[in-house]
């Protein structure tokens, strides 16, 4: 009497070729959404205000004392909503910081103009200015710096 084989386990080269496929569609796709435009690190793109200052730091370089020193920044709403500027603060009282404006449209930009002033200060001067606002990461910090030489 022939008996009958039990039901063959699962062959280990099938199973290998089966998880080696999905692994290999899981890593193309994330590929595909890594280097799509409008990708945010969440898989989905952002939505709201968004507020990217240019540039992040400005180097005024070797400066006198009692000098004002000014810089305009470019604040752009890169978002999908109205970005609005809602509070600026300064590390010092030597650094000021006005807006052009303190609503910006998606796709606009407006100026951020940052006055350092040099007082009786010595050396190295470096400042920074947090701008709050409706984006969801709510506060951006730049700074200004400059060296300040004495006059012997």
């Amino acid at each position: 009497m022939k008996t009958r084989p039990s039901s063959p386990e699962p062959d280990a080269v099938a199973i290998g070729m089966t998880l080696g496929r999905w692994v290999a569609i899981v890593l193309v796709a994330s590929l595909v959404l890594a280097v799509s435009p409008g990708f945010s690190g969440s898989g989905l793109a952002q939505k709201g205000p968004v507020m990217e200052i240019e540039p992040e730091v400005h180097d005024f370089g070797g400066v006198r004392q009692d000098q004002e020193l000014k810089h305009a920044f470019t604040i752009t709403n890169s978002g999908s909503a109205t970005l609005e500027i809602r509070r600026i603060s300064t590390s010092c009282g030597c650094a000021a910081a006005v807006p052009e404006t303190d609503v910006v449209q998606p796709g606009e930009s407006t100026t951020l103009l940052v006055t350092l002033s040099t007082r009786k200060y010595k050396g190295v001067l470096e400042k920074s200015v947090s701008v709050a606002s409706n984006d969801s990461k709510r506060v951006r910090t730049i700074k200004v710096q400059a060296f300040v030489e004495v006059p012997e």
